[in-house]
């Protein structure tokens, strides 16, 4: 482990004007240099039928899964990718880009708590995502494994207990505790969110706010890949403003959208002055992981380029 600030450049990005849905916020994020590295997302691989997903074995693992890549390009797998079929659904633990003609364990949590048979022997690739309290559990947890050398693990009871309560305070009831089911369930609700927040032209990433909290940034190395990650990210977090709905608010939250955006811009100063701890991920390239006042999370670079960051409020 190393340490190291890398992330100067992130202070630079430009901020749009927010966009509000009933009580969820949308900051545009625009600026960042795209990385000279060429890859393809897993959804379109896995459509493509340039990658497979499966068990490890015919018994199964819980945490792990295969994937086989024969695309001949780098796959970029995003943290939060939901994977459904085979023994259970899973969603990757963190971010990975997996080189070209290989084959790989990826480490998984599932999310689907009443299966363990198989449906059908591949993984396709769901149109959901992990909800947004899924995955900063998941990058929180990490904290810890990662330091002690125990790679991108999960507290596989705290990810079953947040679907749980997800179907029960969302009244969608799923017969095998499928995260899937519940997202399938509010589909409806979830499009509501999406008429007022599109991406803009040159956006790669935004940062979130639900009821005027600070919920996270998402910001990817081109415009091309936040478009098409864009539907997934917003519903994982979208989920959490209908789970919010009528809560008691903050007396230190955001209130309008200027506030939204000036407290983005303290976020992206606070990272900008971090020290980040360099770990080897599970393929190519490096994981830039940091704790700040406000905000904890992670980078996926590769030979010097940002590919794709996450940030999670505290």
């Amino acid at each position: 482990m190393t340490k190291s600030n890398r992330m100067t450049t992130l202070s630079e990005l430009s901020i749009g004007i927010p966009k509000e849905v009933l009580n969820l916020t949308a900051v545009p994020l625009s600026g960042n240099p795209a990385a000279a590295l060429e890859y393809v997302l897993v959804d379109e691989a896995l459509d493509a039928k340039k990658v497979v997903v499966e068990e490890v074995s015919e018994g199964g693992s819980v945490p792990e899964l295969r994937m086989t890549n024969f695309s001949g390009k780098v796959v970029l797998v995003t943290d939060g990718t939901e994977l459904v079929g085979a023994k259970q659904n899973r969603i990757v633990n963190a971010s990975f880009l997996i080189p070209p003609d290989s084959i790989t364990r990826i480490p998984v949590s599932c999310v689907e708590q009443g299966r363990w048979r198989y449906e059908g022997r591949q993984f396709g690739a769901s149109r959901h995502f992990a909800s947004h309290s899924i995955r900063r559990g998941n990058a929180e947890f990490q904290k810890e494994t990662l330091r002690q050398k125990r790679g991108y693990a999960s507290d596989q009871g705290r990810v079953w207990d947040c679907v749980a309560d997800m179907s029960h305070r969302m009244a969608a009831p799923t017969a095998t505790g499928a995260m899937n089911d519940i997202f399938e369930q509010k589909q409806g609700s979830i499009d509501e969110y999406r008429k007022g927040i599109a991406p803009e032209k040159g956006q790669t990433g935004a940062a979130f706010f639900v009821n005027g909290l600070f919920q996270g940034v998402e910001l990817f190395d081109r415009e091309a890949t936040f478009g098409k990650m864009f539907d997934k990210l917003l519903a994982g977090v979208a989920v959490e403003a209908m789970m919010a709905q009528g809560a008691r608010l903050s007396a230190r939250r955001a209130k309008t959208p200027a506030e939204s955006a000036g407290y983005v811009k303290r976020i992206l100063d606070e990272v900008g002055k971090s020290l980040f701890e360099k770990y080897e991920p599970v393929g190519i390239g490096e994981d830039w992981r940091y704790e700040a006042k406000r905000s904890f999370g992670k980078a996926l670079h590769h030979e010097g380029d940002l590919v794709h960051f996450s940030a999670f409020g505290k």
